[in-house]
């Protein structure tokens, strides 16, 4: 497993390439946002659980929210993606511009099969993997929103990607965004003709076993 972190695209980020393969392999793209007061490695563990075993695999690139997170005055740890819930309009504008830059980037920064990429975030970068999924230039071939949900007060044009395959999955004893915000999102997703894969699980606002292997399962179908 190579785990290094770079600071050559619009965001820092950790990149994890399971099998070892080198920058210039040609691989699929799985990009995985972190939750609200953690940074770029909280999640590279996943990698592993999330790569196939059979090829080459994938790389991995999990970037930093770009704003520190100060739950108090004074008190700094990890970063966020925007302030506040529901989101402060004008932070989440900030990051969804120099994500959507990082998206670009990093597809022509790394070689990988055309339209081979996951965008992938778990509670604040759920919500972020949503709105900019379906505001990116780039083809995407899965968007996967764990814990998260969908900012209602500025909606991406859902319709003009009707053929976009999303995964949610959240848990029904969720205490930080509560399991309505899942079912939610599905129905305004439904509402604009977005048929999304819904799961949920029995647990807190976290990942399980159980919620990782429905992510391992539709990652691989959709970068098949």
């Amino acid at each position: 497993m190579t785990l290094t972190r770079h600071d050559d695209l619009p965001l820092t980020y950790v990149k994890n390439v399971p099998t070892g393969a080198p920058d210039d392999a040609e691989l699929p793209l799985v990009i995985v946002l972190h939750g609200r007061g953690a940074d770029a490695n909280d999640l590279a563990d996943l990698a592993p659980l999330l790569n196939p075993s059979d090829d080459d695999g994938y790389r991995f690139l999990f970037p930093n929210a770009p704003r520190p997170f100060e739950p108090y005055p004074g008190m700094r740890y990890g970063f966020s993606w925007f302030d506040g819930w529901p989101a402060e309009h004008q932070s989440l504008l900030s990051s969804r511009e120099l994500l959507l830059r990082f998206i670009d980037e990093a597809v022509a920064r790394y070689p990988m099969p055309p339209g081979k990429v996951i965008l992938c975030g778990f509670s604040q970068g759920g919500l972020m993997s949503i709105d900019c999924g379906f505001r990116t230039s780039q083809p995407l071939a899965g968007i996967v929103v764990m814990s998260g949900a969908v900012y209602e007060e500025d909606l991406p044009d859902f319709r003009a990607k009707p053929e976009q395959r999303v995964l949610i999955v959240h848990g029904t004893g969720d205490e930080v965004i509560p399991v309505l915000a899942a079912r939610r999102a599905r129905r305004i997703l439904e509402d604009h003709g977005i048929e999304p894969e819904h799961h949920e699980y029995s647990m807190g606002h976290q990942v399980s076993e159980e919620s990782m292997e429905a992510v391992r399962v539709f990652v691989g179908d959709c970068l098949r």
